[in-house]
């Protein structure tokens, strides 16, 4: 008779207590499962959600400045050696060695005029790039499409008596394209027109309250607002989005000083440090509740065995008197054990999988899904046998030691 023979006999003779262990093993590697397939999918969302919150690198002009003080009072600096950022500059970061991990290159002019009789910043802008780059932004009305077309800033709108408030409802607030939502600040667009400079344009839409500079800013075109201002060619600041989703962003900011050697370069390390945090946070809550899960099983499984040698003592002794050796019993343990870790293995996959379908909504917006992954697959089957092989280590041994003249006794 072969070894395996009588393991898969054993197997179907205690139906149940082999269905105690398949499930015991099952819930840890399933809770295991679901917490690292859900850990996975908010990495991703949170890498996403981060990539939303605009410019994590910022270009702007290099100057030498030179700080005066004269007789103890503190006078205005000097400065000098300064160079001026351009169109080409905005084209060069786009020719950089990892262009293909840049989200949005966002150039802009910055400059004063008057709106309507008020002195106001005004900003030239790539529409196309700077509300891909300002999703927060929530607009009243439309996304500009003629030259002419400008944005105003909340306080700006109602300095020039733009808008009015709106009670109830923004129903006459539209929905702009690249995901911008309805702004919710109930006011309505009252006017069509606004004089810049001494040219007329047509108000677009208005910006909702944004707390930010973005209030007390006019937006209009980039080459309009260079022909504007008298500034052909000329931007005052670059902002670039990299996609942040394990993005080497240093590495970028180096490519891009090394294109633009007349510019200053920043990281602005806050957003992608702290995604990194939140996920480091997250990965290591879910390794520890998968460990402390999977110690229970493994105690389930070390308790079942120990319980299994007692209530076997007559057959082990049986065995070792017909001349079984210590081997034989030990091999005939652990293919029921090695059975048993497997089928909790698949188990707790298939639940995990579905454990962190179902739970992925609660902690995901609409759209992310979790990925079947082959690799979590391999890896819970074989933690399933792991845990079951030490767990049954010491009682295995301790069956195949016992002694077969005592064992016999029992018959």
């Amino acid at each position: 008779m072969r070894i395996s023979t009588i393991a898969f006999a054993n197997l179907r003779r205690r139906k149940g207590k082999a269905f105690f262990l398949v499930s015991g093993i099952g819930i840890g590697i399933g809770t295991a499962v679901a917490l690292l397939s859900l850990s996975g999918s908010l990495r991703e969302e949170i890498g996403s959600q981060m990539d939303r919150f605009g410019a994590n690198i910022v270009v702007t002009p290099h100057s030498d400045s030179l700080a005066l003080d004269y007789g103890g009072v503190s006078v205005a600096g000097v400065s000098f050696d300064q160079h001026q950022l351009s169109n080409e500059d905005s084209a060069g970061i786009r020719r950089i060695p990892y262009r293909k991990r840049l989200s949005v290159v966002a150039p802009k002019l910055l400059g004063t005029v008057d709106v309507d009789g008020r002195r106001t910043l005004v900003a030239g802008v790539d529409f196309a790039s700077e509300l891909r780059l300002k999703k927060w932004w929530r607009l009243a009305g439309r996304a500009p499409e003629s030259a002419t077309d400008v944005l105003l800033g909340y306080d700006v709108a109602r300095a020039v008596s733009a808008i009015e408030p709106f009670p109830g409802t923004s129903a006459d607030a539209d929905k702009s394209p690249a995901h911008h939502s309805a702004a919710p600040e109930k006011f309505r667009i009252t006017k069509e027109r606004v004089t810049i400079g001494s040219r007329e344009h047509r108000i677009a839409g208005v910006i909702g309250q944004t707390g930010g500079p973005e209030d007390r800013m006019v937006f209009a075109q980039l080459s309009h607002v260079q022909d504007l201002l008298g500034r052909p060619g000329q931007l005052s600041v670059i902002e670039v989005s990299a996609l942040c989703k394990d993005c080497p962003v240093e590495d970028i900011v180096t490519q891009i000083r090394k294109e633009l050697p007349h510019a200053n370069v920043s990281a602005i390390q806050q957003s992608v440090r702290a995604r990194a945090e939140a996920v480091d946070r997250l990965s290591r809550f879910s390794l520890v509740v998968s460990a402390v899960v999977l110690a229970i099983g493994a105690l389930m499984v070390f308790t079942t065995m120990m319980s299994a040698v007692v209530e076997r003592t007559k057959e082990i002794g049986v065995l070792r008197a017909i001349g079984f050796r210590r081997t034989h019993i030990i091999k005939g343990l652990m293919i029921e054990v090695v059975i048993i870790s497997a089928a909790g293995g698949i188990v707790g996959w298939l639940a995990g999988l579905l454990a962190s379908r179902l739970a992925l909504p609660y902690f995901t917006e609409a759209g992310a899904q979790i990925e079947l992954r082959v690799s979590l697959a391999v890896f819970a089957i074989a933690i399933a046998m792991l845990t079951g092989i030490v767990s049954s280590v010491y009682p295995v041994i301790r069956a195949s030691r016992l002694d077969p003249s005592e064992a016999v006794r029992y018959v």
